[in-house]
């Protein structure tokens, strides 16, 4: 099997070419979450060829997730999400690393989890394990790639460590969510995919990357707004 061949049509893009492919190959992203946002962003990465993806995800497969999370089967329930999804992946590309980390992302263990790494994408629904993310990419200098959804709505920003505001510039004062997040499996990879979209962007060098712009998605209306974000001179990211 020709791996040339296995890419030639994003090869096609002035933007990768063989170069591009090459850089892909030689990249590492860790993804966190492997549920309605990560499967989309996994997925695409590892078919355009990212050489190393790194899986981070504690939970187990439930019934409710197999509306959006398409990486999983009925047959898998209960077993661990981060095993089963490299094992869909690898079925769709061997010539890939995949790195599976079965562990809840803590404050404690993020440094150790997201070290090593060209790029890394946050997929979690949780408040608190977006800041554990978000404040491990600020220490170890990572682009990180921030996605989110709600229902019909969903968000996408890229955040360049130092440089451009971070989720918490935007929601400091964010509570935990109470009980599941209400999501739609549809707009789930719609910004799953902008989530990956964004990723390669970032490990391809690729310009207009979204740092201090965040894209919002309103599915029921069928709209993409830009909104600026600032950073923010007393967020913990400035420190």
């Amino acid at each position: 099997m020709s791996e040339e061949s296995r890419y030639s049509r994003q090869i096609l893009l002035p933007q990768i070419g063989e170069q591009g492919q090459k850089r892909l190959a030689e990249s590492t992203a860790a993804v966190i979450g492997c549920g309605g946002l990560g499967a989309p962003v996994l997925t695409s990465l590892a078919l355009a060829g990212v050489g190393k993806l790194r899986l981070i995800d504690h939970d187990r497969i439930g019934l409710s997730n197999l509306n959006r999370q398409f990486l999983y089967e009925e047959s898998e329930l209960d077993k661990e999400k981060c095993e089963r999804a490299a094992d869909f992946l690898r079925r769709r590309n061997s010539g890939i690393v995949l790195e599976t980390v079965c562990e809840r992302l803590t404050e404690e263990n993020a440094g150790r989890l997201l070290s090593g790494v060209d790029v890394i994408v946050d997929c979690v629904d949780r408040v608190e394990t977006r800041r554990h993310a978000g404040r491990a990419a600020r220490r170890l200098s990572v682009p990180l790639v921030e996605g989110g959804v709600h229902g019909f709505y969903g968000f996408v920003l890229s955040v360049l460590p130092g440089k451009s505001a971070c989720l918490e510039c935007v929601t400091a004062q964010e509570a935990e969510e109470r009980g599941p997040v209400p999501a739609v499996g549809a707009v789930a990879g719609v910004i799953g995919s902008l989530q990956a979209v964004e990723c390669m962007k970032i490990l391809l060098g690729l310009p207009h990357v979204l740092y201090g712009r965040m894209l919002q998605y309103d599915g029921l209306y069928g709209e993409f707004t830009e909104v600026p974000v600032h950073v923010r001179p007393d967020c913990i990211c400035q420190s």
